[in-house]
């Protein structure tokens, strides 16, 4: 991850706060822009964490097919080395898994494993749950590629 980009949210985010929200006479506006800048700022933040994010949500999912699938172990344990991998291979894993996950989630449905399915739906929450985050944190890993 380059470390500018973040820099320069935090810095966007005090000189919306500090420098030009206290500029505008309008309470509304000035509010408005004080809810931008805290966004940005959490949004730096978070930026900071995507990548241990996305290596926990690519464990939890490697545990969850492991434990749950009769997938061959061989196959998941290449998602397991993440160490030397950097922001976009690790989304590339968890695309990749994510789609492993949903096949595996649609058998047991057909099955009727009802139980199972139940705990494939916790940890998908659990994923969605981690995503809910600033739409700018999509974009600013976008513009990062």
């Amino acid at each position: 991850m380059k470390p500018d980009i973040n820099i320069a949210l935090l810095n966007a985010a005090q000189e919306i706060i500090n420098r030009f929200s206290p500029l505008i006479e309008d309470e509304y506006e000035r509010s408005r822009l004080g809810s931008w800048g805290a966004l940005i700022l959490i949004s730096a933040m978070k930026f900071n964490d995507a990548s241990s994010s996305l290596k926990k949500e690519n464990g939890d999912i490697v545990k969850w097919l492991k434990n749950h699938t009769k997938l061959r172990k061989e196959e998941l344990e290449k998602f397991e080395s993440c160490e030397d991998k950097n922001l976009d291979q690790l989304e590339q894993d968890n695309q990749n898994l994510r789609e492993i996950l949903d096949k595996q989630i649609q058998e047991i449905q057909v099955k009727e494993d009802n139980v199972l399915f139940r705990e494939g739906i916790y940890l998908m929450r659990s994923m969605h749950q981690r995503r809910k985050v600033s739409d700018l944190i999509g974009m600013l890993q976008q513009q990062e590629s």
